[in-house]
């Protein structure tokens, strides 16, 4: 008898939740209230009480009882995730349930370039509020911050970031952000080199940071394997790579052009005074140079320099002399 009681009791209860919402439905149509929305946040601890409280407090809803009553009769109390929402301002209660139980979130989207340094990355994460400064920083003051995301070893994550465009949920925390773009990263990797596993950390470290160096350096991107035959054989044959890029990432803000001031700078990146590769990658480096550090071609050429600007192509030399020729040249186009 008592269960029999129950179910009418739930029945009539539903039935005046319809009702109640063509009412509600009816008079803004009357108002001709225009057709807008609002978002909510669902947080962590949630449950059906706890979100009729908060909506009820934001005057989305007008009874709680009804709202609890809709989420049970649909016995979708197990089925409440966290994140943001949209609710069109027309929505009546039972619209609300289902806009959020249903798991319908609010999404954001953001464009990481290639080439873009680990501090460039997090400040159009905090333009376009994908997550805060405060988040970030929270987040990065551990030390063992790259082996939470799977880096072990690693003394950051500079390089190891995938160029590309990228959505989430809003109110995504930054440790999953950071965690899909490595794991983009790796499987670009996969692509490139499938046996990348068999290389050791530093092997595998010293990859990244040599196509991150050709990232910067290329522009056309059908030179990325031949400039990185150039380093390859500067390395070889224990020649200093010399590599504007590498100064460029010491300095605050990037220059059209380097003075001999900047290339004295005493920095381990600072690759026209240390011999070898820097320490780190100084960016995220796209496909094509990722691709070229590890399938460099073969030639005997140890200098490049820029032969037209336009087109981002440079004339490659073997030797000294003829490199010297080819930076005359440079510098009449560009009036030096």
């Amino acid at each position: 008898m008592k269960v029999l009681l129950k179910s009418i009791v739930l029945l009539i209860i539903i039935f005046l939740s319809v009702l109640f919402s063509l009412v509600i439905f009816m008079n803004r149509a009357t108002l001709n209230i225009p057709i807008t929305g609002y978002e909510i946040e669902v947080k962590a601890g949630y449950n059906a009480h706890k979100l009729a409280d908060m909506l009820s407090e934001k005057k989305f809803i007008r009874s709680k009882i009804l709202f609890i009553s809709i989420v049970k009769a649909l016995r979708l109390e197990k089925n409440l995730k966290t994140g943001w929402f949209y609710i069109d301002n027309n929505s009546s209660t039972s619209d609300i349930v289902k806009a959020i139980y249903s798991g319908k979130f609010i999404t954001v989207s953001f464009m990481i370039p290639e080439g873009s340094t680990f501090k460039q990355i997090n400040e159009i994460l905090v333009k376009e509020q994908i997550v805060s400064q405060n988040e970030i920083a929270d987040f990065l003051s551990t030390s063992d911050y790259p082996a939470k995301l799977g880096l072990l070893g690693y003394k950051n994550i500079e390089g190891f970031l995938s160029p590309d465009t990228y959505k989430f949920n809003k109110g995504t925390d930054i440790k999953t952000i950071y965690s899909a773009m490595i794991k983009l990263f790796y499987d670009k990797l996969k692509e490139i080199y499938p046996d990348y596993k068999m290389l050791n950390k530093k092997e595998l470290l010293n990859k990244i940071i040599l196509a991150s160096i050709i990232e910067k350096e290329v522009k056309n991107h059908s030179e990325s394997p031949i400039v990185a035959g150039v380093f390859n054989n500067r390395l070889k044959s224990k020649m200093k790579l010399q590599s504007c890029a590498t100064v460029q990432f010491i300095l605050d803000k990037p220059k059209e052009q380097l003075f001999e001031s900047d290339i004295l700078i005493d920095n381990p990146y600072n690759t026209y005074l240390y011999m070898g590769l820097p320490p780190g990658p100084i960016c995220s480096p796209g496909y094509d140079a990722l691709r070229a550090a590890f399938y460099p071609e073969k030639h005997n050429y140890y200098y490049f320099v820029v032969k037209n600007p336009a087109a981002g192509t440079h004339h490659f030399s073997e030797t000294y002399e003829e490199h010297l020729a080819a930076q005359k040249k440079y510098k009449a186009i560009k009036g030096f």
